[in-house]
């Protein structure tokens, strides 16, 4: 649960300091990825790694919004270390917000160290669904001293609340630079 907090507590931040910026060295990259088969261009808003000390992890958030305005897409990946200023060469798997159960607390994120959050703007407000999520993001490159990050990742989306369903295939990154907040 505590995982969680901290998930939603950063993703805040995350949201506030998106919008101060616009001149960060993330400003000005892209990445790709296909929603139920539609390729889509993201123009990146925030890429910053954030370190928690004290529970001995971090996690990287790229976000990025779709070129006509209209989607959010971040993908969020954490590691059980706070140490290093990347995350891990390798398949991070995602199977985050399965139905919960409050029998068995941490269920929710077996085999996870990764999720994505969808977002659609709806007038002005920004709505975000919950999914069952099960997919992957691929670090294929981290350079820790540039602060640079490329991979590729594909997800299945289902909403918990909804009938929605979304397919993400064919997203891919390419030397994204990223902020180290801590």
């Amino acid at each position: 649960m505590r995982k969680v907090l901290f998930v939603f507590v950063s993703m805040s931040i995350l949201f506030f300091s998106c919008q101060k910026e616009s001149n960060s060295p993330s400003s000005g990259n892209t990445f790709k990825l296909k929603i139920n088969g539609t390729a889509t261009t993201f123009n990146i808003m925030s890429a910053t790694l954030i370190r928690s000390i004290p529970d001995n992890q971090k996690r990287l958030d790229i976000s990025g919004t779709s070129e006509d305005g209209k989607t959010v897409f971040i993908l969020t990946i954490g590691e059980e270390t706070a140490s290093g200023n990347g995350v891990a060469i390798s398949k991070h798997n995602v199977r985050l917000f399965n139905d919960d159960d409050p029998n068995t607390p941490e269920d929710e994120g077996i085999d996870s160290d990764a999720f994505v959050t969808l977002s659609f703007y709806v007038n002005s407000n920004l709505v975000t669904d919950v999914y069952a999520e099960n997919g992957d993001i691929s670090i294929t490159n981290n350079d820790e001293d540039a602060h640079t990050i490329s991979g590729t990742f594909q997800q299945t989306l289902k909403s918990l609340t909804g009938n929605s369903e979304y397919t993400i295939s064919e997203g891919s990154f390419k030397n994204i630079k990223y902020m180290v907040a801590n």
